[in-house]
């Protein structure tokens, strides 16, 4: 990969990645931080890649967002509060604040599976990939967090 096409990545792709950053850490300057990582890992060993096309690239971002994310959470001590919403659809502001909060309650894989595929537009073997599982696996994951949602607003009496 040469410079001018790592460049025009980090433009394409910077807010997409803090985005999920962001959904991920739920703390921003935390999520800048990380972003960053992501990206320095990424210059670092892009120039002896080759993407096949964009898409390729995005999904190799996600994965080293996802890998930072994890050497993140394995060195980090205590949880951090939400500071920072996910961006939900906001037709109903109490259906938002609802999934918001029971988002952020899902298990660490289901929850970042949902974000991925919801909010970031992934396919499941993209996920997958990002991952390090398998598709079955995370097709179960995005069925618990479907089934977790749906009670959820079940017993909120939205659904």
């Amino acid at each position: 990969m040469t410079i001018p096409q790592m460049e025009q990545a980090v433009e394409r792709f910077y807010s997409d990645i803090l985005r999920y950053m962001v959904s991920r850490i739920r703390e921003h300057s935390t999520a800048e931080d990380l972003t960053q990582e992501t990206f320095f890992r990424f210059i670092r060993y892009a120039g002896e890649l080759t993407f096949p096309s964009e898409k390729k690239c995005k999904a190799y971002l996600f994965q080293t967002a996802a890998n930072v994310c994890r050497d993140y959470f394995t060195r980090r001590e205590e949880t951090v509060e939400l500071e920072e919403t996910i961006a939900a659809p906001e037709k109903d502001h109490d259906l938002a604040m609802t999934l918001e909060s029971a988002i952020t309650h899902l298990p660490e894989p289901q929850r970042e599976a949902a974000i991925l595929y919801y909010y970031h537009g992934f396919r499941v073997r993209e996920i997958a990939g990002i991952q390090q599982v398998t598709v079955s696996a995370v097709k179960s994951r995005l069925k618990q967090a479907r089934d977790t949602l749906r009670k959820v607003l079940e017993k909120e009496g939205i659904i």
